[in-house]
């Protein structure tokens, strides 16, 4: 009697024991475990007023720079900013963003010569030439030192090849004037499709120079903020 009693018993706690994954199945099912999401990323950091200034590259990484006063490819032939860094007001440098998001389409995008141009900067500028026909006098401002001005061009996407705008960056000549018409077909429609571009986003030409386009909106304040540099 004894010995039926414990078989029976030990039939019934192997029984218990095959059934304890399903039955712990049954009731994680029944009452899920909740994983805690993963912690949010950190906020970006930035070394700038954000309700200020808008850097290019961090709006779309894909906006080439070619910021030739950081180094002593330009007319002047010295280095005139202490590091190449490509800033504007909020509004220009969405109106920009919007330039270069449009041309996407075409696999196209801008390349930027000169963006926003602190004060000292300027100043420096003239101090090698002091020619109001080729460097606005400290004194009056440029629409670059106000965030407002761009000089830039537009490159294949996937090359970084510029479209041919007839002369180079900074060329002080006839060829350079957008109103001059003597250049080959190729190089029309290329500035024609630049300047629709542009126009369309409220950035207005100058006659002297193809690259430089002058930003529509109202008049922003001169500015003599100077970015960080990295050591």
């Amino acid at each position: 009697m004894f010995r039926f009693l414990f078989l029976l018993l030990l039939c019934i706690s192997v029984v218990r024991c095959e059934q304890a994954p399903e039955t712990a199945t049954v009731l994680t099912a029944a009452f899920p475990v909740e994983v805690p999401p993963p912690p949010p990323p950190p906020p970006p950091v930035y070394d700038y007023d954000t309700t200020q200034w808008a850097e290019m590259i961090r709006l779309d990484s894909s906006i080439r720079l070619d910021l030739r006063y950081a180094t002593d490819n330009n007319f002047m032939k010295q280095v005139i900013y202490d590091c190449g860094r490509c800033f504007y007001r909020p509004q220009v440098a969405r109106a920009l963003l919007k330039v270069h998001q449009g041309l996407k389409a075409q696999n196209l995008g801008l390349k930027m010569y000169d963006c926003y141009r602190p004060g000292p900067y300027q100043q420096r500028l003239w101090d090698v030439l002091p020619d109001a026909r080729y460097v606005a006098n400290p004194r009056k401002g440029s629409l670059h030192s106000r965030g407002a001005a761009a000089d830039l061009t537009i490159v294949h996407l996937d090359t970084g090849e510029e479209l041919d705008m007839g002369t180079t960056y900074d060329f002080f000549g006839e060829e350079a004037y957008t109103t001059t018409t003597n250049l080959p077909q190729e190089v029309l429609d290329n500035r024609a499709l630049f300047q629709a571009a542009m126009r369309a986003q409220g950035f207005l030409t100058i006659r002297t120079e193809w690259w430089h386009f002058n930003f529509s909106g109202p008049r922003l304040p001169l500015s003599d903020w100077v970015w960080e540099c990295d050591e």
